[in-house]
């Protein structure tokens, strides 16, 4: 009889040390997962082609910590080196949107180039702590 509650005392032994020598141990958050305090003075952009491709829709949000903002449009025909640029005005809504033209237009009527290639967009903005920041986009027409 005291053959068979040997080995169960053991295990209790065992079960009991481990409970009582181990040390706890914590997770650790890496900084990049760490929940950011500080307010983003990064605008979104998102471009893309209107659906007719003759034009490029621009749309720019989180324009609140922006104290300037311009933004070009480059690109090449089969004769010349073509583009647009333009600005937003600041201090207004949030979020804007802009149309540029693969083309030109007067008295409304417009003149689309034919043969775009290395269409490029560049948006450059001062944020209102005064660092400037551009962004770079390569668009397929």
């Amino acid at each position: 009889m005291i053959k068979n509650i040997f080995p169960g005392a053991t295990s209790l032994l065992v079960l009991f040390s481990f409970i009582f020598f181990v040390q706890s141990a914590e997770a650790k958050v890496l900084p990049q997962a760490r929940g950011s305090t500080q307010k983003s003075t990064a605008i979104s952009v998102y471009p893309k082609l209107r659906v007719d491709r003759r034009a490029l829709i621009i749309n720019f949000s989180n324009l609140q910590n922006v104290l300037a903002m311009s933004y070009s449009l480059t690109y090449k025909t089969s004769t010349q080196d073509e583009g647009a640029i333009g600005s937003l005005p600041l201090g207004g809504p949030s979020t804007a949107t802009s149309e540029l033209l693969f083309g030109t237009c007067s008295k409304n009527v417009c003149k689309y180039h034919t043969g775009i290639k290395d269409a490029k967009l560049e948006v450059s903005y001062t944020s209102k702590s005064g660092k400037k920041y551009l962004k770079r986009y390569r668009i397929k027409v």
